[in-house]
This record gives C-alpha cells, sequence and structure tokens, in this order.
C-alpha cells in the first residue's frame, strides 16, 4: 500500500510570475509530483528558458507570455491551458512587485497603483478566470509574505497588498468551498529571490536574519514551493482558508536566537 495523497499526476496547474524564484520552483515541485505545468510571466524568452528547464527534467510544460495584472493576459492563459491540456486543476497566485521602499506617505501614486493591480488585482482576476473552471477538487494558493502581518521597515505598499490579498484568500474560501474547491495561502519569509537580493546586499541584513530565525537562515525557493504542493495535493484536501507561514521560525521569536 502506497500513500498517494502528495502525488498530482495527470493534474494541470498555472502559475504567475514563474520564469524564476518561488514561481520557478514551483512549476518544478508541481512537475516532479506529477502536474502539468503553465508558466506565466512577463518576458517570452524566459518563459521559453524555463519551459525548456523543467522539460530537461521530464516535466511536461507550456508557456505563455503576459502581465498578471492585465486581464486579458490571464485570460488567455487559462484558455491557454485548457487547449494545451484539456484540464485545469490548480491556479497559482505568484507574481508580485516590490518597486520602492519609499515611506508610505512619500510614496507617488503611480507606484502605489501598480503595487496594487498587480499584487491585489492581479490574484483576483486570476481567481475570477480560472476557479469558474477548474476540474472537480480543484484548489488555488495565493503567495503572501510576512510583511502581511507586520510592518517592515523597507516594505512599503507591498506589505498592504499582502494583507489584502489574505484577506482575499479568506473570502474566496468561504465562497468556494461549497463547491468542493479549496483557496489558502503560504506566507514567506526572507527568500533567496531577485526581489530579496537588494535586501541581502545591505549590510548586516543576514547577519539580523541569523539572529532573528530559529533555523539561522533565509529560505530557498523549494522551501516555499514544496509547501504551495502540499496545499494543493490531497493531503491538504480538508483546509481552506488558511494562510502558512515559511519563515525559519522567525515570527514566532522575541528577541536573539
Amino acid at each position: 500500500m502506497t500513500n498517494d495523497a502528495f502525488l498530482l499526476t495527470g493534474k494541470v496547474a498555472i502559475i504567475t510570475g514563474s520564469s524564476r524564484g518561488i514561481g520557478f520552483a514551483t512549476a518544478r515541485a508541481l512537475g516532479l509530483a506529477g502536474a502539468k505545468v503553465m508558466l506565466m510571466s512577463r518576458k517570452p524568452d524566459s518563459c521559453e528558458a524555463a519551459a525548456n528547464a523543467l522539460r530537461q527534467d521530464g516535466i511536461e510544460s507550456a508557456w505563455v507570455a503576459g502581465h498578471a495584472a492585465r486581464e486579458d493576459d490571464i485570460r488567455r492563459a487559462v484558455d491557454t491551458a485548457l487547449a494545451q491540456f484539456g484540464r485545469l486543476d490548480f491556479l497559482v497566485a505568484n507574481a508580485a512587485i516590490n518597486p520602492t521602499f519609499d515611506p508610505l506617505v512619500d510614496l507617488a501614486e503611480e507606484s502605489f497603483q501598480k503595487v496594487m493591480d498587480t499584487n491585489v488585482a492581479g490574484p483576483l482576476r486570476l481567481a475570477r478566470h480560472g476557479l469558474p473552471r477548474l476540474a472537480e477538487g480543484g484548489a488555488m494558493v495565493v503567495v503572501s509574505s510576512v510583511n502581511a502581518a507586520s510592518g517592515f521597515r523597507s516594505g512599503s505598499s507591498y506589505g498592504m497588498s499582502k494583507a489584502a490579498v489574505e484577506a482575499m484568500t479568506r473570502q474566496l474560501a468561504v465562497e468556494w468551498g461549497e463547491k468542493g474547491v479549496r483557496i489558502n495561502a503560504v506566507r514567506p519569509g526572507a527568500t533567496r529571490t531577485d526581489m530579496v537580493r537588494k535586501l541581502v546586499e545591505q549590510d548586516g541584513y543576514m547577519e539580523n536574519v541569523m539572529q532573528t530565525t530559529p533555523l539561522r537562515r533565509i529560505a530557498e525557493p523549494e522551501d516555499v514551493a514544496n509547501v504551495i504542493v502540499f496545499l494543493l495535493s490531497n493531503a491538504a484536501r480538508h483546509m481552506t482558508g488558511q494562510v502558512l507561514t515559511i519563515d525559519g521560525g522567525q515570527s514566532i521569536l522575541r528577541g536573539p536566537a
């Protein structure tokens, strides 16, 4: 007897912001669990390179170049996944931006609108077009951030946007529960991605992480991806509306580790 609760054989997933970082790691983890993956990122060259890398691992993949904040691009990704693979089971709303670290009162209106459009409206548009077309037992995961739960000296509007998507996750979970569709979120802490690179390069940043994180390291993208796979799998079939924190224990600690 085997436990197949974590297997995703034959399932199909769309992952936004998936040419690198957490998105790419998630696509790879889903593929290694048996799923077929539809990548979506802005640059065609990056999408093609990511898809080719997945194919080298034996993962069936396709891609759509588009912006996760644009409704037409989201609709096209959903349509393409269904046309290419014949079904759609999972949505992963990963794409996000943090173009500035300006304090809120100094934040340009244009920058604020860009953050909210990509980080909040983007996942909502993915839900709007994707959830009604999921196969029975489908699921969605939204990538949030520890910045949703507390203030952050370099976070600016990013944390506000992530708090909004956590509220959206809970509301969608209530609305779609009776249809058997689950919606959960993950809340990564510092993760080794391009978005965090500027912080990692700052003097004292890594030292502070080591002092305030019981596990004494920042996360790798795969650490987050594997939790996303769990939430999409049948192993989490009785979980919905939840937010799982992946921060090496930083949020449970007061004072140095």
